[in-house]
């Protein structure tokens, strides 16, 4: 649920810290005193795009933070959506903040993206306002919104099973598809993959060690000087005809010079044998290297079958593959592919068969889901019909209509559509075509109502749900929502006293000036203060004791059916 609303500096909004409760939360106010402004900052933080107008004039940015308590469920589902939490801490904190050059947008403290936010923000928070798109005006969302009521096992297994096999179809018809090709088309592709392969085949990828390859080719190339290379270091080590001392006589020297002295001193005796080591390995690497020159031979006819080599190499990978690899597996994808080709007619009967099969499957699935929506269907057109009755829509009739998908898709072979009559003599009409404001806003309630207890989402929004009712309709719908905030927290911005007075926790909106600004501000109004804004709902402007009484009476009514109805 939203349990905390942090607002600073929002168009009129100098700084507001709203707190919400569980259960049934109410705002009220004058029309202009910034009601709406609430519901747009609620909007920021699931992701709405911000206009860099609703800075304000009392600091150079805006800052809207929303605190959320999450059930495990709820927590769960967001953690499967990338968001992070600390451990043990169910808290989720939305923050914005917007000046005229930026946007922050930061989740739990981490900085984060309006993708993600959009993404999370239907677990959240279920918003309806007049004219606002919602989940029950959009068609696309009933077949869902059918399989969704009571959630039963048979529906999500018959659902996974219906996406598997047609994702499995068209995998399958992937494959058909590459197999329907004419005789002379099958020639040509046959006669390309057969000069690739033999392309391939003309050398053994499999044993081929690129480094090795090219290292001999380098030396190869560079036979000669690497042998005069060899012989100047071999002179360099132990060489006398060389105008300079070799490294093997001045080590020579070094020990003859200091040989007399090892018997006196340990440590003269340490640099002794430490010398000698290394004359005998200079002696060991000059002996090596003889031997190796003698094997640094040129062969020009092995350096030319090299270059052949690697030139055949660049142009296999220029074709099919950066590397060996992938060459590799477009070897193995091309002779695949001509083995299929061979058998092309046994393959296209069999995939028949398997298409056949698929189908059959297909249509025994879609046909068991179509007979468990229609029982759904009745279920939930006779529990809408009695919400809407009790709304007070008295003509009102709901119904759900079924039509046949002309090929079966991941959710199946129906076609569903909401049809609604709200008077008397009408036909009935796509839920989307018709209805009042005044009839919608309750049509919503009843389906909020019935689909309560099979959504995620923990918190719903009524902008204005009472427009165009009154009297006994509007005590009736604050009844129906007073029932839904025992199941979620509702937070309804009302302008009836039949509604604002059945809501345990009463946020009063209004506006002053102040100076030479004009400033929007809320406050948890409780006692004196209600009465008084449930008497100003009741009787307008003019307040009097009648009124007064009637709006203490009101509450102390509403009371008394909040502890009913719990």
């Amino acid at each position: 649920m939203l349990s905390e609303l942090f607002i600073d500096n929002f168009v009129i909004i100098k700084r507001n810290h709203i707190f919400f409760e569980d259960g049934f939360n109410v705002l009220t106010g004058e029309t202009g005193s910034g009601k709406s402004l609430i519901l747009e900052s609620i909007n920021l933080l699931l992701g709405k795009r911000a206009d860099k107008d609703i800075v304000g004039r009392f600091a150079d940015k805006t800052v809207i933070e929303g605190v959320f308590e999450l059930d495990k469920k709820a927590k769960d589902i967001l953690i499967n959506n990338g968001v992070i939490f600390d451990e043990d801490d169910n808290k989720l904190i939305v923050n914005r903040t917007i000046s005229q050059k930026s946007s922050t947008l930061r989740i739990n403290g981490r900085v984060a993206n309006l993708t993600i936010l959009r993404e999370i923000s239907p677990i959240l928070i279920d918003i309806y306002n007049q004219g606002d798109s919602n989940a029950f005006m959009n068609k696309a969302n009933y077949i869902y919104l059918i399989d969704n009521y009571s959630n039963d096992q048979e529906t999500i297994d018959l659902r996974k099973m219906i996406k598997a096999l047609v994702n499995q179809k068209n995998e399958y018809l992937v494959k058909y598809n590459n197999l329907n090709l004419s005789d002379e088309e099958i020639t040509r592709e046959r006669d390309l993959i057969k000069y690739q392969i033999e392309e391939i085949d003309k050398i053994d990828l499999f044993s081929i060690n690129e480094e090795e390859i090219d290292e001999e080719y380098k030396k190869l190339n560079n036979i000669n000087a690497l042998r005069e290379s060899i012989e100047l270091t071999k002179g360099v080590l132990d060489n006398s005809d060389y105008d300079v001392n070799s490294i093997s006589s001045m080590l020579g020297t070094i020990l003859s010079e200091i040989n007399s002295f090892s018997d006196i001193d340990s440590k003269v005796s340490e640099f002794y044998d430490r010398i000698s080591a290394l004359n005998d390995e200079v002696n060991d690497i000059y002996s090596e290297m003889d031997i190796y020159q003698e094997t640094l031979t040129g062969d020009p006819e092995r350096a030319a079958e090299l270059e052949d080599l690697i030139e055949h190499i660049y142009n296999l990978k220029r074709k099919y593959g950066a590397n060996i690899d992938d060459i590799i597996s477009y070897y193995d994808e091309i002779s695949a592919r001509i083995k299929e080709l061979d058998e092309i007619e046994d393959l296209r009967d069999n995939l028949d068969d398997i298409l056949s099969d698929i189908d059959q499957k297909l249509d025994k699935n879609a046909n068991k889901l179509h007979e468990i929506r229609v029982k759904k269907s009745k279920i939930l057109e006779e529990n809408i019909n009695k919400s809407i009755a009790d709304l007070n829509i008295k003509n009102g009739l709901f119904k759900i209509e079924f039509s046949k998908k002309e090929n079966i898709d991941t959710t199946g072979a129906d076609e569903v559509d909401f049809l609604i009559r709200t008077n008397k003599g009408e036909n009935l009409k796509s839920l989307t075509k018709t209805a009042s404001g005044g009839e919608i806003s309750r049509i919503m309630l009843a389906f909020k109502e019935i689909f309560a207890d099979f959504d995620d989402v923990d918190t719903m929004i009524f902008d204005e749900i009472d427009t165009g009712i009154s009297g006994r309709t509007a005590q009736i719908v604050g009844e129906k929502i007073l029932d839904l905030s025992n199941k979620r927290q509702v937070i309804a911005i009302s302008h009836l006293p039949q509604i604002a007075s059945l809501a345990s926790n009463h946020i009063l909106i209004s506006k002053e000036d102040v100076g030479d600004f004009t400033i929007s501000s809320t406050q948890k109004i409780e006692g004196k203060k209600r009465i008084l804004e449930i008497a100003r709902l009741i009787g307008g402007v003019n307040i009097t004791d009648i009124t007064i009484n009637s709006a203490s009476e009101m509450l102390e009514m509403a009371e008394e059916l909040r502890n009913e109805r719990k």
